[in-house]
């Protein structure tokens, strides 16, 4: 869908813009009142009491880590699991199956596993998860009265919360940063040397904004993953093809969190955290190729759901502002991708539903005009369980109340939206002209790294650009490579860098587009910067997010 623009700033970047004057800018839009504090974030802390919760941990016999299966809780579980083991305590790991346990604690789970390993546990701690599981501690403690439970959780409490306080030993909760992150910081109680790149990596992965405590914990998350990988990271790295010295805040989000997260939705998510705590490389190489597979698997499995969700809403698309599918081939796994690929798609909520069984699991992805797990909310009853952010949530639910999830949660959801004229924003920092595309500028740009969330990468306007060639590039011809003159910029503007008075750009995943432009064609473009190393030399290019025709 094309996108409505949103200039932060109307000044016009060229070849006059000094660096600092660029740098500025950038800074001003995103409301960045202290650049030092920005650019040299301090190392990260939080102010909380851990006493009580630490006095509890060192005085228990038999602790179990209980996670969650996406990255965030495997990351978690890992960074607390490996810091009380060295301390030289008792503790077991333990992350749920996401089909045979389901979203976050179960206290039948618990009780399984306890007698799988023929063993009493004494303390539970919860990471990222538990804020909302009242009714399964409280079922547990009618059996285990005497068990002791900490809640380490950063997800939107539920109107219970203080009912949740009183029932369980202590809670540590804050919506302000990542299940890895809070674990890292009660983890940093134990073991000065926790793992904080794998708080960085927990933080990146569940979309955390990455400014204030976030992006500390990333800066400083990422020195350490360059200086000093774990065996588990190292060969991860090795089979995504990342470079250490190059390791970003985006190979963490969209090459390394993938894999993790991918043996989670198709098989037993353990075998992510054995990547992550594997105590040599051979052991970490071993599972390295398990999650690779799996992501070569689920990268297959969503294409075709995928293609039978676009079928099956474009089909039916209708006045409603819910995107509702749900059939029995589409795997547990993968629905919340299916449910982003639609909200991505068609700018409205969407719920993709995977129909196994009497229960049905159901994942959900929101716009910012509408609070999905406050809407769900509305009809709590429905559901068998139910948990998520303003953006994101998961449920199960009986198979036969999905008829009737589908007609309350849609007239919700229409009255709630009526009216408003639903249209993706797409922030863009500053018009810019080719001659401002240097690798300097480029460089200059990169200090506000590590991008993501709240802090995105600069995106530029550049209007009546000349494509000068055009060409498909990739394996599969799937990226469209353009070779672009500023039609309003004298040649004599043009910088060195870019040979003959042309810059060259990249498409990525736009090769559809190849056939809709033609060379000599006036477009306007919104991109960012980047550079293309070749031969050790740099030179600047385009990343294009959008190809806008003038007309």
């Amino acid at each position: 869908m094309p996108s409505q623009i949103n200039f932060l700033s109307q000044k016009t970047i060229d070849s006059t813009t000094s660096p600092d004057e660029l740098l500025s800018i950038l800074l001003s839009n995103r409301q960045i009142s202290d650049p030092d504090s920005f650019f040299n974030p301090a190392y990260p802390n939080f102010d909380f009491n851990f006493q009580p919760l630490v006095e509890l941990i060192k005085s228990s016999k038999n602790i179990l880590i209980y996670g969650d299966y996406d990255v965030d809780g495997i990351t978690a579980t890992a960074i607390l699991w490996q810091s009380l083991y060295k301390k030289g305590l008792n503790v077991t790991p333990f992350i749920p199956n996401r089909e045979s346990d389901g979203y976050g604690f179960r206290s039948q789970s618990f009780l399984n596993f306890e007698n799988q390993k023929d063993s009493k546990f004494d303390l539970i701690i919860t990471v990222d998860n538990g804020i909302v599981a009242i009714d399964e501690f409280s079922k547990l403690l009618s059996v285990r009265p005497d068990i002791k439970i900490i809640v380490s959780d950063h997800h939107e409490p539920d109107s219970r919360f203080d009912q949740l306080k009183s029932l369980v030993s202590h809670v540590f909760h804050s919506t302000s940063t990542s299940g890895a992150g809070l674990s890292w910081f009660l983890a940093k109680q134990f073991n000065d040397d926790a793992d904080l790149g794998l708080a960085a990596l927990g933080a990146v992965a569940d979309m955390m904004p990455l400014l204030g405590l976030n992006r500390s914990l990333v800066v400083h998350g990422l020195k350490q993953l360059k200086l000093n990988p774990s065996p588990g990271i190292r060969k991860l790295m090795d089979i995504s093809r990342i470079k250490l010295d190059e390791l970003s805040a985006y190979h963490l989000g969209f090459m390394l969190g993938p894999r993790i997260n991918a043996v989670g939705r198709l098989s037993d998510p353990t075998d992510a955290l054995r990547l992550l705590c594997s105590p040599n490389l051979q052991t970490a190489s071993k599972y390295a190729k398990v999650l690779d597979e799996y992501n070569r698997d689920r990268q297959s499995l969503q294409a075709d759901s995928l293609a039978l969700a676009e079928n099956i809403t474009s089909d039916n698309l209708s006045s409603d502002k819910l995107i509702f599918v749900a059939d029995k081939s589409y795997h547990p796994g993968i629905i919340g991708l299916i449910a982003g690929r639609l909200t991505e798609k068609y700018y409205l909520p969407a719920i993709a539903i995977s129909q196994n069984g009497e229960v049905a699991k159901g994942s959900c992805r929101s716009i910012p005009e509408l609070n999905i797990i406050e809407a769900l909310r509305q009809f709590s009853d429905l559901f068998v369980d139910l948990g998520g952010h303003a953006g994101a949530a998961g449920f199960s639910i009986k198979d036969e109340n999905i008829p009737i999830l589908k007609q309350k949660l849609t007239e919700y959801i229409n009255s709630k939206l009526n009216g408003q004229h639903l249209t993706p924003h797409l922030d863009v920092d500053a018009p810019m002209s080719l001659s401002a595309v240097s690798v300097q500028n480029y460089n200059e740009i990169q200090k506000l790294a590590p991008f993501g969330l709240a802090n995105p990468e600069p995106l530029f306007y550049f209007p009546n650009i000349q494509i000068r060639q055009k060409r498909l590039v990739g394996a599969t011809g799937d990226h469209l490579s353009l070779n672009l003159v500023d039609t309003t910029t004298p040649s004599v503007l043009d910088t060195l860098a870019r040979r003959g008075g042309t810059c060259s750009a990249i498409a990525f995943k736009q090769g559809q587009l190849f056939d809709q432009i033609q060379p000599d064609q006036i477009v306007n473009l919104i991109a960012s910067l980047s550079v293309n190393i070749w031969n050790n030399r740099s030179t600047p290019q385009l990343i294009i997010k959008e190809i806008i025709p003038t007309n």
